[in-house]
């Protein structure tokens, strides 16, 4: 994931999008995430059958965010949600 963020290779869904405006994140706060944090779980998707991932990280200001995110099928990392923790 961090090779593809490395390479710009980023993908927002509308619902991510909704959800980093709706907590006044940026896309650079989940590349910063993504970057610097650490994969605290991985879930099996049933719906979709693949594999999605829980970052635990830092947005750029600090706070603690969790970061939802896949392995997409054109070779980027596909956000799926994001939650502000504190």
């Amino acid at each position: 994931m961090r090779r593809r963020v490395k390479a710009g290779r980023l993908t927002l869904p509308v619902h991510a999008r909704d959800a980093v405006y709706d907590d006044d994140l940026l896309a650079a706060d989940l590349e910063h995430c993504i970057l610097t944090g650490e994969i605290t779980s991985r879930q099996w998707d049933e719906k979709w059958g693949e594999w999605k991932y829980i970052i635990a990280g830092e947005s750029l200001d600090g706070r603690v965010i969790d970061v939802v995110a896949k392995l997409g099928h054109n070779n980027d990392t596909v956000v799926i949600t994001v939650f502000v923790i504190y």
